[in-house]
């Protein structure tokens, strides 16, 4: 009778090790193009939805969405408790700043060409709308990317804006925030140390501390990892 009615269920706390190929430098929703950046950038900032592991849309950072009859405007209500790793708090002016970033054509994010004809503005502090052209089978998908913190970015320069340590150190509303990085005898980032997000919307994740390491190819990981 036992066996049959328990359940596995997840354990708090421990610390997982994972090595990736690639160097991770722009740790940033805007700019990540490679698979090491993507990969962090995932897990420390935040969007108004999450895909899940079947592959549905759920809210993140949004609260509720309305989407108008004709498919044109997306209408997403953030969370009252949604904040950023720093404390501060998640609102309208962070997503309508990220969104200009990534439609600004001197950033050259390689997410701009998902933006076209789109336009996003600002109807209360928590409320932003989304105006598009036309129908866009794949606009939640647009609605997945993590979102910035104005306050910290706000006086990053164009030119300065994919040189930023910010790209490294950074600073979202993710499940994981990075405590420590170390760094190679060239001044790279080798080694992300993390730790949960414990205002993370969806939850605190179970597993309390993440160490990514970077390998340039798959034998030094591989190597590394029967060494242990």
């Amino acid at each position: 009778i036992n066996s049959y009615f328990m359940v596995s269920v997840p354990t708090d706390g421990g610390t997982l090790t994972e090595g990736i190929v690639g160097m991770p430098t722009l740790i940033n929703p805007v700019l990540a193009l490679s698979d090491a950046d993507k990969d962090l950038t995932s897990i420390v900032y935040s969007g108004l939805m999450r895909k899940s592991a079947d592959g549905s849309f759920i809210t993140d950072l949004a609260k509720s969405y309305t989407i108008s009859k004709n498919g044109l405007v997306y209408t997403f209500i953030i969370r009252n408790g949604a904040k950023f790793q720093d404390g501060k708090k998640v609102t309208a002016d962070d997503v309508i700043y990220t969104i200009n970033k990534i439609k600004d054509p001197l950033i050259k994010s390689p997410y701009q060409n998902g933006w076209t004809g789109i336009t996003v503005t600002k109807k209360n502090e928590s409320t932003v709308v989304f105006t598009l052209k036309q129908p866009y089978i794949s606009f939640m998908d647009n609605m997945t990317i993590g979102i910035l913190p104005l306050h910290i970015w706000k006086n990053v320069s164009i030119p300065e804006f994919s040189l930023s340590p910010l790209n490294i150190k950074a600073i979202g509303s993710g499940p994981y925030q990075i405590e420590s990085v170390i760094k190679d005898n060239n001044g790279f980032p080798h080694q992300y140390n993390l730790k949960r997000f414990k205002n993370f919307t969806l939850g605190v994740p179970h597993i309390k501390y993440l160490k990514i390491i970077s390998f340039a190819n798959e034998k030094d990981l591989i190597n590394a990892l029967l060494s242990h």
